[in-house]
């Protein structure tokens, strides 16, 4: 038979003292005299008595726990590298301000439903649309939030970059090198928001910036083939299929995750399609090249950086600082590998 649990009923008996004088021991000591703090402290040692961190969070009205929404199925989430890295930050402010951490998928495909029963002192979200649904049960729990990768819309604080401008220096760089010919891989859509024209989202921001390059090259998004996917390794790997079997000419592909990229050159490598010689690659994040013995000209964006600084402004309104609704940016900055080569033409 399992061991009955000690509480501080127990405690107070051992003692002869009431159970408030107990609380006050682990939690107040100097509200009672010394002598009976250690004899307390005795009868603890004695039954291995350990205070139920869930009462204790209860009577303070803290979970100290933050959530962190998940705007794909958890499977896709965790292939992420890129969200994998934001979690790593949001990981180190957690362990900075005392608090824990919980991966909140959507509930029952919804993720409104999964912020009314969130046992979470505040949540960040990533890339997800806050739509009324989710608005009105934020308005119900009364507790606040930060978005990474955020949509100005959405009146809420958030950690961005500039998706536009960078977007527009990553396939510059290529018009620059002569390619003309591209497969612009855009990111899948949030799989439960339900507005799905929304032209503020992370991938419609960076397609402005695609489309505004090559406008100034004489092109449009139409000469391109543009292609959706998640932004996992795997990914990648159906990706170069569906461009080799779309009969397009094509020499260099855009992605907007490098982990793509590294799903296109496993597959490439596995088809003996030469990356540089044959096909040009840039990605997008910034990741650490562990898939490809190519070093990936790509955008590199501080995913953890994000995850900490939106980590931060949370601790921040929930320790009563106030913080304006509007949107802090971190730094960017094209890094030059060697997945691209020229594409002049006589």
């Amino acid at each position: 038979m399992e061991a009955k649990r000690v509480t501080m009923a127990d405690i107070a008996k051992e003692c002869g003292v009431s159970k408030a004088s107990v609380s006050f021991a682990f939690n107040s000591p100097q509200k009672i005299r010394r002598e009976t703090y250690e004899r307390i402290m005795d009868v603890a040692r004695k039954l291995d008595y350990i205070p139920d961190p869930v009462a204790k969070r209860l009577s303070e009205g803290k979970s100290y726990t933050i959530g962190f929404l998940l705007p794909q199925k958890i499977d896709v989430s965790l292939n992420n590298p890129y969200a994998i890295e934001v979690l790593k930050g949001i990981g180190e402010s957690c362990e900075k301000n005392g608090y824990s951490m919980n991966l909140i998928p959507p509930l029952h495909s919804s993720i409104a439903e999964a912020v009314k029963k969130a046992a979470v002192d505040g949540l960040i979200t990533m890339g997800i649309s806050i739509d009324k649904k989710i608005k009105e049960a934020l308005r119900i729990r009364k507790i606040p939030v930060v978005c990474i990768d955020g949509r100005k819309r959405d009146g809420l604080c958030s950690v961005n970059i500039d998706d536009e401008k960078a977007a527009y220096e990553q396939i510059e760089y290529a018009l620059k090198r002569g390619h003309r010919d591209f497969a612009l891989i855009a990111l899948g859509r949030d799989e439960y928001v339900s507005n799905k024209d929304d032209n503020d989202s992370t991938s419609n921001r960076r397609l402005k910036g695609y489309e505004k390059a090559l406008r100034k090259y004489g092109l449009s998004l139409s000469d391109t083939l543009i292609l959706t996917a998640e932004p996992t390794v795997e990914e990648g790997r159906r990706i170069l299929d569906s461009i080799m079997k779309s009969g397009r000419r094509v020499s260099c592909v855009i992605a907007m995750a490098d982990a793509i990229c590294y799903g296109v050159m496993k597959r490439a490598k596995e088809i003996d399609l030469k990356v540089p010689e044959q096909l040009s690659i840039i990605g997008f994040d910034g990741l650490d090249n562990i898939f490809s013995d190519i070093p990936l000209t790509t955008i590199k964006q501080a995913a953890s950086e994000k995850g900490s600084k939106a980590a931060d402004i949370l601790f921040a309104i929930i320790n009563g600082e106030k913080q304006d609704d509007r949107a802090f940016f971190v730094d960017y900055r094209l890094i030059e590998g060697e997945s691209v080569r020229d594409e002049y033409r006589i």
